[in-house]
């Protein structure tokens, strides 16, 4: 169209995109309004004729506009663009010729819903069996009680764990089990009674007494086969919530009494003032004493004045919510101040049930923005369950917002879907999910229900392959698909991941299925934009994705709280959507690799390897500059997940989990397994290290085998990563704790909230929890465990397949396929010698010198002995009848990488190449050798060795100093780049004094960490008892040495600081140049 045009755009911090053969800076910080701006200048003559703010920009392949006021890079999608260093393509648009297949009209609303699961129908009590004598007038106490007494007695002695838990909640009365009944009966015996020693009067108006019959899978975990699989959570029979009132009730609120002005308020006493300030700043109300809860309703007004964020923990401590006591508690709430979406978001939990504060609650959430509300969204949809009516604030709430936003009502429709699922509320979230479609217009209807097709016949097709036998899944498969492609032929359709994502059909040749146990579908979907990729996605039946969900929900927050505050760890984001009861749909991250098959390049037992995903990483990125920002990737990436996996207890992490992109970032997948329920193995868990970080990983930080100080920048990135949670901690406690109603199996309860809470350290300060997670890191890194299971699961997935198909690479150095057509015939090919070089660490190459038909000059490769024995091995595997030559024994007694294996090597290697070029044509012409021979990246550089030591006292000290309660802390953090007079790698550890000390007495000393230039302490040292006016009069002084067994420790540097020189009414952190100080 004549207003359309395609901008190419190269995601840097200033943007230059092509147009016209014009080239235009610009900045992400600017709005997109001026970026259109700009762009017309090209398209239009004259100007004087346009409305700049009838244009947009629309994302191509994807049908998303940016918002002109806002800037190019708050947008997700340029974020994304950098983040994997793509060309940002947008299209531009004017409003005219946009689509507006969703937009609503006055017709739309003429529609009557129809209920989406079948008749409903809701019988009361009092209608069913003519044995129950229930009786409408509910005016006394002692006709409550003789209500229950009758259910239970026909109930016959069934006690649910269900309603122990509301009687504790609700009253401190004794409790005892009846006994369990196995299997299924006709009739259950159910003869107790129950007495709440309450009065009615006292009760909260919105008190309801509700009783739910569950039934609990009785499992042997030592010998049933899904003992190791995802929890069964106990499954609703039946439930009872009574009394219906038979008139209407006229409920008179009490009036509101005046809280007194925040200027009136006398000071607290210092000491007391302390003690609120202390549990008022706490994470949740873990460990919260009653004095506690008694202290915050004593001063609730102190706490409405200098700590607004204290209100859920004031209202939790309210000693009561009779009638008498809303005056107070609902005059206290009217004049709070406004609290932010995180905090009223904690009012929304079932333990605040009152209307009012409810509403209250829902008025500050509506101050957010769409984008924050979409972040929380499923909390709020699960919030839903603690209205004591139908029509509330909370619903009106999410249906406007809804009627306002396509995306909010996507998100709202498919949580709405699968929170259906739950029997004991689906009434309740169908008649929402029936507003909602009468809402939302019949465009966007229409398109909602062609998404419920989808993914049901998707759903038919992945139950069918499931069930197939090997040899029949792709006949299952390809007969399943023709009717999702019919589907398509029909109409295009929006995927359930995001409303912005429309597919036109399926390419059936690159469907395919995964062999894990789920056998999910891989779906390739051609986009319906002809300027978008191909859509990649993964359906999966059998497993429930809710928990998937909520795990990439706190991934995510937590990264924007990072961004938030300057800290980019490049986390690796996907989307997944739960469609229905164990099924579901998962965004799949292009260019990204399983750490097993990564591994498994170098056998079953590369987990056991240094090298694997350095070598793969330098395999995608050949030029020097490229794997250093891959690996610069994979330090910041692996900090994030480190930390994320580790707050919220991830469990089965096996190398099939963890994914690798080339791009270096790394990403876990698959969290069935969480806050701390690991998976077994017999008696034993399965995930014994903190988290995930192994040595191949350790390689990749430290650039090699020996510690650098990149490996200090990733302890760092990781501490501060952590602690910036903990700060937030309220924040996800409270997320989680809105989600334990909704049948996570793994999340039901406060105990499962208590390994959150004990995972975040709330009470530490953030040294305390910085020296806590460096010994996290040390204990990860030091567990052989983590790679025995790595290699276990190597051997449950081990196939034979051969060589690699579908274009994927054939030798583990070498990212492409060559061929003898592409490269030219070989007539002759030698070793002509070999080299020292480094990597960084020391090893030998050997030269190949090749000549090809028709060149006078020969080529020449580097190529190691490994990737000699790994050419031989895949060529066995790939010509098994050949008679191959017989290749050279790797075994070495002693030192591997010395001058004399390489010499004697190169005559084996030698011998080994002359008679290989001698076979058939089919070996010597195959793909697999001319890709060997193909030169590569390193094949043009020259390396040299490092610089040997020069005896001089070199490196660095980070140091973190503080003083506190008449305390002085040191904290020793990093040390990087030491030199050893004699060249060998140190046993590094520091000693400090106050001076002066004559008697020695001030003395203290870190760990010795082994043979390493670049160590990391995190460890902290304290005097106590000193004054900061002694203090100023002191010198600290720090040597760093060198532990020996053999020999004397010997001195690598040291330093002195005059403490007067320091302001110890605060932290400094600083690094510290080494000198020849004297020592003691």
């Amino acid at each position: 169209e004549k207003h359309s045009s395609c901008l190419k755009i190269n995601p840097l911090p200033t943007i230059k995109f092509n147009l016209c053969i014009r080239v235009i800076a610009f900045n992400v910080s600017s709005p997109v309004e001026l970026l259109i701006s700009q762009t017309l200048c090209w398209v239009h003559d004259d100007l004087d004729k346009v409305d700049f703010s009838s244009y947009l920009l629309k994302v191509c392949g994807r049908e998303e506009v940016l918002q002109n006021k806002h800037s190019l890079g708050s947008h997700d999608y340029v974020q994304n663009c950098r983040k994997w260093e793509n060309e940002i393509t947008l299209q531009l648009l004017s409003h005219s010729t946009m689509r507006r297949d969703l937009a609503r009209s006055v017709s739309h609303f003429n529609y009557e819903y129809e209920p989406l699961v079948g008749e409903v129908f809701l019988r009361n009590v009092r209608f069913t069996p003519k044995s129950f004598t229930f009786h409408l007038a509910y005016k006394a106490v002692d006709r409550v009680v003789q209500s229950v007494r009758n259910l239970c007695c026909a109930l016959d002695e069934v006690e649910t764990q269900a309603i122990t838990d509301a009687v504790k909640r609700l009253l401190c009365v004794p409790t005892h089990s009846l006994g369990t009944y196995k299997s299924f009966f006709y009739h259950i015996k159910w003869d107790e009674l129950i007495i709440f020693p309450m009065a009615v009067a006292v009760l909260p108006l919105e008190s309801i007494l509700s009783l739910t019959l569950f039934g609990v899978l009785n499992q042997n975990a030592s010998s049933s086969p899904d003992s190791n699989k995802q929890r069964k959570a106990p499954e609703l029979l039946g439930k009872v919530d009574f009394p219906e009132s038979a008139v209407d009730v006229l409920y008179v609120g009490p009036k509101e009494k005046p809280n007194p002005e925040p200027h009136t308020l006398e000071e607290l006493d210092p000491d007391l003032k302390r003690k609120l300030e202390k549990i008022c700043s706490r994470a949740s109300n873990f460990g919260l004493k009653r004095s506690d809860h008694q202290l915050l309703w004593d001063h609730r007004l102190h706490c409405r004045r200098d700590h607004p964020s204290s209100l859920p923990k004031v209202l939790a401590s309210a000693p009561s919510w009779d009638w008498a006591s809303m005056a107070h508690i609902h005059s206290l709430l009217h004049h709070w101040p406004a609290l932010p979406l995180v905090t009223a978001l904690e009012l929304l939990d079932s333990k605040f049930a009152d209307t009012e504060v409810r509403s209250v609650a829902v008025s500050w959430i509506e101050e957010s923005s769409d984008d924050e509300l979409a972040d929380y969204l499923p909390q709020l949809v699960q919030a839903i369950k603690f209205e004591c009516h139908l029509k509330n604030a909370l619903v009106m709430f999410l249906l406007s917002r809804a009627q306002g936003n396509i995306i909010i009502a996507h998100h709202l429709y498919w949580l709405l879907k699968d929170a259906m699922q739950d029997p004991a509320w689906w009434w309740r979230y169908e008649q929402v999910m029936g507003s909602l479609l009468c809402l939302c217009g019949s465009k966007l209807r229409a398109e909602l229900e062609k998404q419920t097709n989808l993914v049901t016949l998707l759903g038919i097709v992945a139950e069918r392959v499931r069930q197939a036998g090997g040899s029949t899944r792709q006949v299952a498969l390809q007969e399943g698909l023709e009717n999702v492609q019919n589907l398509f032929q029909r109409n295009r359709c929006r995927l359930p991941l995001s409303p912005s994502l429309v597919a036109k059909e399926l390419n059936m040749k690159a469907c395919s299925f995964f062999s894990s146990n789920a056998v999910p579908l891989k779906l390739a979907l051609v986009n319906a934009d002809p300027l978008g990729e191909e859509i990649n996605v993964m359906f999966k039946v059998g497993e429930d994705l809710r928990q998937d969900m909520l795990a990439l929900q706190m991934i995510r927050i937590m990264d924007r709280i990072w961004l938030q505050e300057g800290l980019d760890l490049r986390m690796v984001h996907f989307k997944c959507v739960s469609t229905g009861k164990d099924r579901g749909m998962v965004e799949l991250v292009p260019f990204s690799d399983t750490l097993r098959k990564i591994q498994v390049e170098y056998g079953v037992t590369g987990s056991f390897k240094d090298k694997p995903l350095a070598e793969w990483l330098r395999k995608y990125n050949p030029a020097e500059d490229e794997y250093e920002k891959a690996s610069e990737n994979f330090i910041y990436s692996c900090a994030g997940c480190c930390v994320a996996t580790y707050v919220l207890g991830i469990c089965d992490r096996h190398n099939d989990n963890i994914m690798l992109r080339s791009t270096g970032h790394m990403f876990h997948i698959d969290f069935g397994k969480f806050l701390g329920h690991a998976q077994m193995f017999g008696s034993f868990k399965r995930d014994r290290a903190p988290f995930v970080l192994t040595s191949d990983m350790a390689y990749v930080i430290n650039g090699g085998e020996r510690p650098t100080s990149r490996f200090q920048l990733f302890v760092d990135l990781c501490c501060q990563a952590y602690n910036l949670i903990r700060k937030n901690s309220g924040l996800f406690l409270n997320l989680l704790s809105l989600m334990t109603s909704s049948g996570l199996p793994e999340l039901t309860g406060s105990q499962d909230l208590k390994y959150v809470f004990d995972a975040l350290q709330p009470h530490n300060t953030d040294a305390e929890a910085t020296i806590f997670f460096t010994r996290l890191i040390e204990s990860s890194l030091g567990s052989i465990a983590t790679k025995f299971n790595f290699f276990i699961h190597n051997l449950a997935q081990l196939r034979f397949s051969g060589l690699p198909t579908n274009d994927e690479p054939i030798l583990s150095f070498s990212p492409k396929t060559y061929t003898m057509k592409q490269e030219g015939c070989i007539v002759h090919a030698s070793i002509f010698s070999f080299q020292k070089r480094y990597s960084p660490d020391k090893h030998y190459t050997y030269v190949v010198r090749i000549l090809r038909d028709g060149q006078t000059e020969p080529q020449f490769v580097f190529r190691t002995f490994d990737e000699f024995q790994e050419l031989h091995n895949k060529l066995t595997i790939l010509f098994p009848l050949w008679k191959l030559p017989c290749f050279p024994n790797k075994m070495v007694l002693g030192r591997t990488h010395i001058k004399e294996v390489a010499a004697k090597r190169k005559l084996e290697l030698s011998s080994y190449v002359h008679n290989l070029m001698k076979c058939s044509t089919e070996v010597t012409q195959c793909d697999l050798i001319y890709t060997f021979f193909h030169p590569i990246a390193r094949d043009e550089k020259t390396e040299e060795p490092p610089p040997s030591p020069t005896g001089r006292v070199e490196g660095e000290m980070k140091l973190s100093i503080s003083y506190r309660n008449s305390n002085l802390f040191i904290m020793v953090m990093h040390i990087k780049e030491l030199v050893a007079e004699d060249g060998t790698e140190p046993n590094p550890y520091v000693k400090t004094y106050l001076l002066p000390d004559p008697h020695k007495t001030s003395k203290r000393k870190t760990k010795i960490t082994r043979k390493t230039r670049n160590p990391t302490f995190n460890e902290m040292l304290v005097y106590s008892g000193y004054s900061k006016e002694t203090l100023g009069l002191r010198e600290l002084q720090l040597s760093v040495l060198s532990a020996e067994s053999l020999r004397e420790n010997y001195f690598l540097g040291g330093i002195r600081l005059r403490l007067k020189d320091f302001d110890l009414n605060k932290e400094t952190v600083k690094w510290y140049k080494l000198t020849t100080v004297p020592y003691f």
